[in-house]
């Protein structure tokens, strides 16, 4: 088991980092050869990805912990054929559906609901038609890679979704410039590509399942023990991409399409604070659910704490850099003068918020695999009631700038209060040595960014500022390292799991 999880972080890691690389290298040519307005629907792309992750209903949590489950008894059941061939159909249904949906809106939403001014009506409207298109396949993608995380099979899940961000990447900017560089273009290319990878991971899936698995049948009664834990997971998932992408829902409809490219833009790369936390919660995910199966709580605790505090050590240092330093990362990215006026101060808000975020994934994956799904439906549902008159309000003040501030009043209270709860049931009496084990690396980040960004001189050239961040970087790293005890320790006796 050690070996496993060790190797699932690894492939994980390299999964997600090819993945932040490739989004590094992409997001400049395509607002050179598009423009901020067309990156504006890119954005709306970008919020329809992470909705894709809700509009599988739980469906690909469900399998993930089934199949975890069933391989910690050592035995899958023998109804186990149909439950996975019923979850996929189901999957299936969820996101055609979903899909039709948004192309019968599209014409609504190009003419009542977006601001363009470069673009035709035409344009934006076949867009969304696409985006429409490839709705589906987003949605069931999801769910096969949570399948093959399920198997422990995650070093094949990285290789096909690393290989279809880095195709996908390639082939879409040969494709502008070489045959027209328009948003048309650009989505007939991303969906194509997309459907190609969900047919891969289809295949991958089949040959990774028991031979005994594969040939199943479509039948509803066999999934009617596990409809409590999806309708839970349904409902976190939901609600959660309602509390996460409302600012986005909002502003879209309020600013113009090329601010809202800009506001996506910042909101994708705070973001990605939360892909690189997910090498560990995606291994640790299928580990947790194994142990609480046996009623190991023990080590399940520990592992829990070791687990948290190696998320702060690693997302910690990273958001110091942009929090601290939103300007200067991306002008240094980008070249973008307008871009940085824009999203500067948005970015460094919306980091505060999903570091916060980023410290609870941990928490949250723990308590799906105890199989209390319906806590995070009743928090989000909570959350939504409080905070959506404060995301308007906010919003309609003061742009993204006020959105960005309500993602932190709505992560603080979920910090406050929800783990609170959570501990309560799954883990009792390790609230308080959970945020012992948080508070001291972030606030020895905290005090390096601070410093920091006080020295920084104002007049580097390009190369100075280039060094000037990352020896801050690295010094917050060795900061956050220096007072992690539990991971300076499980690290020291070499067992990660």
């Amino acid at each position: 088991m050690i070996a496993v999880v060790s190797r699932n972080i690894l492939a994980n890691v390299a999964g997600t980092g090819l993945g932040i690389v490739v989004f590094l290298a992409v997001v400049p040519i395509y607002l050179r050869l598009l423009g901020a307005e067309a990156y504006g629907l890119i954005g709306l792309l970008t919020t329809v990805m992470i909705a894709a992750t809700a509009l599988d209903l739980g469906l690909g949590a469900t399998m993930n912990r089934e199949v975890a489950r069933r391989t910690a008894r050592r035995a899958t059941g023998a109804d186990f054929p149909d439950v996975a061939v019923t979850l996929e159909a189901a999957c299936w249904a969820v996101g055609l559906t979903a899909g039709l949906i948004f192309i019968a809106m599209a014409p609504w939403l190009a003419t009542r609901w977006l601001t363009f001014s470069t673009l035709t009506t035409a344009e934006v409207r076949s867009a969304l038609w696409l985006i429409g298109m490839t709705l589906p396949a987003l949605v069931v993608r999801g769910f096969y890679m949570a399948a093959l995380n399920g198997l422990q099979r995650q070093v094949l899940s990285n290789l096909v979704q690393a290989s279809g961000i880095l195709i996908r990447g390639a082939v879409t900017i040969a494709a502008l410039q070489f045959v027209a560089a328009t948003i048309t273009v650009f989505f007939v290319t991303q969906c194509f590509l997309f459907f190609v990878e969900v047919a891969v991971l289809a295949v991958a899936l089949r040959v990774s399942l028991p031979v005994a698995a594969r040939r199943g049948r479509v039948r509803l009664a066999t999934i009617r023990p596990v409809l409590a834990f999806s309708a839970g997971m349904a409902g976190t998932m939901v609600l959660g991409f309602a509390l996460t992408s409302m600012d986005q829902l909002i502003l879209i409809a309020l600013l113009p399409l090329s601010e809202f490219g800009y506001y996506t833009l910042a909101v994708t790369v705070a973001a990605a604070l939360g892909q690189v936390v997910r090498p560990v919660t995606t291994a640790v995910y299928p580990r947790f659910s194994q142990l609480f199966e046996r009623g190991d709580a023990q080590v399940a605790a520990a592992d829990y704490h070791f687990f948290s505090q190696l998320v702060a050590t690693v997302v910690l240092p990273l958001a110091a850099l942009l929090i601290f330093f939103p300007a200067d990362v991306l002008a240094l990215w980008t070249r973008d003068a307008e871009l940085v006026r824009h999203a500067a101060l948005v970015l460094s808000l919306r980091t505060v918020g999903t570091v916060i975020n980023a410290l609870m994934h941990v928490p949250h994956v723990v308590q799906l695999a105890f199989g209390w799904s319906t806590l995070g439906a009743s928090l989000n549902a909570v959350a939504f009631l409080a905070i959506t008159p404060v995301i308007v309000t906010l919003s309609w003040l003061w742009g993204g700038t006020g959105a960005a501030v309500a993602w932190i009043i709505l992560n603080l209270g979920v910090l406050l209060i929800g783990m609170a709860r959570m501990h309560r049931r799954v883990l009792p009496g390790e609230l308080l040595r959970w945020y012992r084990h948080l508070l001291p690396p972030t606030a020895a980040v905290a005090t390096v960014g601070v410093l920091a960004r006080a020295t920084m001189p104002e007049t580097l050239g390009t190369a100075a500022q280039l060094g000037w961040m990352a020896a801050a970087g690295i010094l917050a790293m060795v900061a956050a390292v220096s007072v992690a005890t539990t991971v300076r320790r499980r690290v020291a006796t070499a067992r990660l799991a």
